[in-house]
Parts: structure tokens; C-alpha cells; sequence
């Protein structure tokens, strides 16, 4: 096994730091997170008007190099499952929809969201993407005690809730359990 030579000096291993942090993107600046939020944002258009036409090729294509440019979008990332459902690659498409499920998930645990049930229902609605049903039933069970009287969660339950959304027809065209393709 060959080893690699780890600088002795502090000022060598400042360096060697800094380029690791240089390469996993660490310390991006801001005017660049910008551009690249940009970026996607155009290409998160460009690739609606491709699904209007139906177009899932040209549709996938677009949206993954907007997730490379803005990976933390949970909604390129289940664009671009949903999109790769329709053009009958489900397994491409479950790794999308895990990676919105992480985004939602860590947009839930953020601050902000102690008062915004968003997060959480779209936690719900990819879970049920997922065909991971008990699991969206569950979190959906707490919903009422962790964002009591939010008209959203309440509008929600009322509706039907899980039970509900499986059983829509735009959702079980992209789904990939529970009566999905």
C-alpha cells in the first residue's frame, strides 16, 4: 500500500487543509451560491416547459445539472423523480426522491420550521412517493400536536391525509408504491 506524504510543518498542513476545503466546496462565497441558485432556477424553467412537452429526456437532462448546481432544492430533486418515473426509470427516480426526502428533512429540523408545517408535509407526500405509506401515516399522526390549529395542517387532515393523497390520480402517476406505476 502506498502512503502519502502528510506535510510536517503547520503552515503545510494549513495549506493541505485549505485545498481539501477548496474541493469539497467548503467556503463557497456568497456572490458564487448566487449565481449557481440562478443557474438552476433557469434551468428548474427551462426544464417545466420541457415536461409540458412531454419531453422527459430533455426534462431530466435539465434538472439534474440544476441539482448539481443547487443540490439542497428538495423540489429539483423531486421534479427531476417524478420526471424519471414518467420516463419508466424507477430506480433513478428512488434516489431522487431519497435525496428531497433529506432536503425536506433537514428543512423540518431548521429553526424556521418549528413554526411552518411545509417541511413536514412535503416529509409526508415523498415518504408516500416512496411507497413508504406507515411511515407518511405516522409523521402525519403527529402532525396535529407539533403545529396545532396551522390551517395548513388542518386543512390537510380534514382532506383525508395520507389516505387521501395516495389515492389522487397525479400522485399515483408518479409515485412508485402504493398503486404508483
Amino acid at each position: 500500500m502506498a502512503r502519502t506524504a502528510v506535510p510536517r510543518s503547520r503552515r503545510g498542513r494549513l495549506l493541505l487543509a485549505l485545498g481539501i476545503a477548496g474541493l469539497s466546496g467548503c467556503g463557497e462565497n456568497p456572490a458564487e451560491q448566487s449565481r449557481r441558485a440562478r443557474e438552476a432556477e433557469l434551468l428548474a424553467a427551462e426544464a417545466a416547459f420541457a415536461i409540458n412537452l412531454r419531453d422527459w429526456a430533455r426534462a431530466e437532462q435539465t434538472l439534474a445539472r440544476a441539482t448539481e448546481l443547487d443540490p439542497g432544492r428538495a423540489d429539483l430533486w423531486l421534479s427531476l423523480g417524478s420526471t424519471r418515473v414518467r420516463a419508466g426509470r424507477k430506480t433513478e427516480a428512488r434516489e431522487a426522491y431519497l435525496k428531497a426526502l433529506r432536503c425536506f428533512e433537514q428543512a423540518g429540523d431548521a429553526a424556521a420550521a418549528k413554526s411552518d408545517p411545509g417541511p413536514t408535509l412535503e416529509q409526508i407526500r415523498t415518504l408516500a412517493l416512496l411507497g413508504r405509506i406507515p411511515e407518511a401515516r405516522s409523521l402525519a399522526a403527529e402532525l396535529p400536536r407539533r403545529f396545532a390549529s396551522h390551517p395548513r395542517v388542518r386543512a390537510f387532515s380534514e382532506s383525508g391525509g395520507v389516505d387521501q393523497l395516495v389515492q389522487e390520480p397525479a400522485f399515483r402517476e408518479i409515485a412508485l408504491g402504493a398503486g404508483g406505476r
